[in-house]
């Protein structure tokens, strides 16, 4: 038997990888991902509407590659899919970089340079190039409009890679007019929410990444509400899969009686909270897929505020039928009993808070009881343990007073939860997202008036309010707004 060589041709391959089902959104996040892996702090994407010139580049400060490395970059299927990759790698098959253009495109050029190197070393893909030549051929240089105007931008950075679309036949479809001009800017939308999503635990936390769509600053997304005291944490799982472990972290979100107009609207996410709920299965903390029950539970209303955190390494791919485009996966058969439990453990509890306007989840009880003394809240990226407010028994009591005295007796379990030795205690970094920071001055001056009214002098309550852990490093602000 002799060996044949089947080497495919160029030309239909190519045209072939055109059709693999990329959007726009998941394109550009796949390319996205290059940057991460290479441990970029910055990225910058820039749309450019130029008619027939018109097109997009991702730019970023990552460590750059050399010639050798760029050219075998730019070769379709440039690494071995089953080869061990690092816990930070959000790459597996090679392909993405290519496929994600293409889908776009008929031109990409790729520039990129090493820390120390005052060259940049370019490659290009011109699809009608290979189709006239039916041959796997790269260019070394470019020197396109796009080109021009997308290195002049590049030449400042000492490392780092530079992604240039062109011949954008994929994207704008449709001649020029006003309107053609305003759904391609809606697209850009569309997209800038799909990456505040998909890469929100980039986007925030320690070190955060900074990502920019026209010189504006992507904020991240979190679709868990972790910032809202009303979200109610459930406690971390881990299923094992062989020697594997899956991290699984449940979150009931508020009822929307707890949210305003505009919390609630932003919490819908892209696709609204009916198609929100369920696990988001997260690849080394990059988002996969953004809630889905997998075909074990129906969506339905009551269960729209269950959201779960799944997380996943980068060894489970192909056990988890992890696509090329990254947008879909699959559990296991060794471990779907397992997630159907979770789910419909997160689905009740959804349930009875859409339908008891937020009673709180207690995990040592059933999941029917609602006698929970002490509610869960993770705030600054702290685990915060409230009273529940909703308890009959306090209820009961409070309505039994008149409102003086009930405002008094709130402010004192107020003191009670933040001198809680469990709270009091609290060690460990404080994060610094903007929105809670508000949320919790606003708090913290609410506090400060309380107790004044309740007979503490000014100085005495701001003392008490600053030695709760929650409120650490907010003395200048409060101090401001109460004009102390």
């Amino acid at each position: 038997m002799n060996l044949k060589s089947a080497i495919p041709d160029a030309a239909p391959l190519v045209l072939s990888l055109r059709s693999v089902g990329y959007t726009l959104e998941t394109a550009i996040a796949d390319i996205v991902d290059n940057s991460i892996t290479a441990k970029a702090t910055e990225i910058h994407i820039d749309a450019n509407w130029h008619e027939n010139a018109s097109f997009i580049s991702i730019m970023d400060n990552g460590y750059g590659m050399n010639d050798d490395e760029l050219h075998q970059a730019m070769k379709i299927g440039a690494k071995n899919p089953i080869m061990p990759r690092t816990h930070d790698d959000l790459g597996r098959f090679g392909m993405g970089l290519k496929t994600a253009a293409f889908s776009l495109c008929k031109r990409l050029t790729v520039g990129s340079k090493l820390l120390g190197e005052s060259t940049i070393c370019v490659r290009v893909w011109d699809i009608d190039n290979v189709v006239n030549s039916n041959k796997w051929e790269l260019f070394d240089d470019s020197s396109t409009y796009a080109w021009k105007e997308a290195i002049r931008k590049f030449e400042g950075y000492n490392q780092g890679t530079i992604v240039v679309m062109e011949k954008l036949d994929r994207l704008i479809t449709e001649k020029y007019s006003d309107q053609a001009v305003g759904r391609f800017w809606q697209r850009i939308a569309d997209m800038e929410r799909h990456l505040s999503m998909v890469f929100h635990r980039f986007l925030s936390g320690a070190n955060p990444i900074q990502i920019f769509i026209n010189g504006t600053k992507i904020e991240p997304w979190d679709p868990f509400m972790r910032n809202s005291f009303a979200t109610q944490e459930f406690r971390e799982e881990f299923v094992e899969m062989g020697d594997k472990n899956i991290r699984i972290h449940t979150f009931i979100l508020p009822h929307h009686s707890k949210l305003s107009v505009k919390e609630y609207d932003e919490a819908g996410g892209a696709s609204g909270w009916l198609e929100q709920q369920g696990f988001y299965v997260y690849r080394n903390k990059r988002l996969i897929v953004p809630g889905t029950w997998f075909k074990m539970l129906r969506k339905n209303e009551p269960g729209q505020l269950a959201r779960i955190q799944m997380d996943l390494i980068g060894d489970m791919d192909f056990d988890w039928k992890i696509d090329v485009k990254k947008s879909s996966a699959s559990p296991p058969a060794i471990v779907r009993e397992k997630v159907r439990r979770i789910a419909r453990i997160a689905q009740e509890a959804s349930r009875k808070v859409y339908y008891y306007r937020g009673a709180v989840i207690n995990q040592q009880v059933k999941i029917e009881d609602n006698d929970a003394i002490w509610e869960q809240a993770s705030i600054r990226g702290r685990t915060f343990f409230r009273i529940n407010r909703n308890h009959n028994l306090l209820k009961e009591a409070c309505t039994a007073l008149n409102a003086d005295a009930a405002k008094k007796v709130n402010t004192f379990i107020s003191l009670i939860e933040g001198f809680a030795p469990m709270n009091a205690s609290l060690t460990g970094p404080v994060s610094s997202e903007a929105t809670q920071d508000h949320e919790l001055l606003e708090s913290a001056v609410r506090f400060c008036n309380d107790l004044i009214e309740a007979g503490y002098s000014p100085c005495e309550a701001l003392r008490k309010v600053l030695q709760i852990s929650i409120y650490e490093g907010m003395d200048a602000a409060i101090k401001d707004r109460l004009k102390i």
